[in-house]
């Protein structure tokens, strides 16, 4: 059943199509096909539309996403005044801290990389436009901590408690609990449970009505990444958004 209405099959099948190119890395009209279990001639005629419409390009053998939907994506995650606020702070704090700070809000219940500010050119970073799970994600976790628990339960309903590493909370009431801590701690902690090598601190960044906004970690190698160090700098960025936010 769609989450929001009627779905109209046609534009959905469209969309898979555009799943399965970025999926694939790029292919050709046969491996989409087999991919999503399609007809050739089906794969043929939606391919036409989206290349029709600048959404898809072809080279060789072989269709891409086009560059349309890089600035489709910038106009989404710059829509927000108070986004570039987050991410003027959140490039400072990184250079403070000499780590990599990412700024995520939620989108139909997962977490999605906005802004990522990384000072050190030789680190990859997280991709931004990144897509993570809330209940393994120091991000997520942190604007959990923020919904009421009907909230929090529709997110469970819908993408469940998928499994990234031996780490990941398993067990809804040990998610429930887990929020419980971020709360009366003020932060919350992802304990190498969405990639291996990998620990953050994550504080929800909330507006003056008191919706979330957004979230702000702080992420790197858990031998380097001290909790006494980072949560008292990562609260200064958080307290000092929210008051600039709050003064527009």
């Amino acid at each position: 059943m769609p989450e929001h209405g009627r779905e109209l099959t046609t534009t959905a099948t469209s969309l898979r199509i555009v799943d399965a190119i970025k999926r694939l890395e790029g292919a050709r009209m046969s491996e989409i096909a087999t991919e999503l279990g399609l007809a050739n001639s089906t794969v043929h005629a939606h391919l036409a539309t989206l290349r029709n419409h600048e959404l898809v390009v072809k080279e060789g053998n072989e269709f891409h996403l086009g560059i349309k939907f890089f600035h489709l994506g910038e106009q989404a995650r710059h829509r927000k005044p108070e986004y570039e606020i987050v991410r003027r702070h959140a490039h400072e704090l990184s250079n403070r801290l000499n780590e990599e700070v990412a700024f995520a809000i939620t989108e139909h219940g997962r977490s999605v990389i906005i802004f990522d500010e990384n000072n050190d050119p030789a680190k990859e970073g997280f991709q931004v436009g990144r897509y993570f799970h809330m209940h393994n994600s120091a991000s997520g976790k942190a604007m959990l901590a923020e919904f009421s628990r009907g909230r929090v339960d529709e997110v469970l309903e819908r993408w469940g408690l998928p499994k990234e590493t031996e780490n990941t909370i398993q067990r809804a009431e040990e998610l429930y609990d887990e929020l419980e801590r971020t709360r009366e701690r003020g932060y919350s902690l992802n304990r190498q449970e969405a990639l291996e090598g990998l620990m953050a601190v994550g504080m929800a960044i909330t507006t003056p009505d008191g919706d979330v906004l957004g979230s702000l970690d702080v992420s790197g190698p858990p031998y380097r990444l001290s909790e006494e160090e980072i949560v008292p700098e990562l609260r200064e960025a958080v307290t000092q958004i929210e008051r600039e936010i709050a003064s527009r």
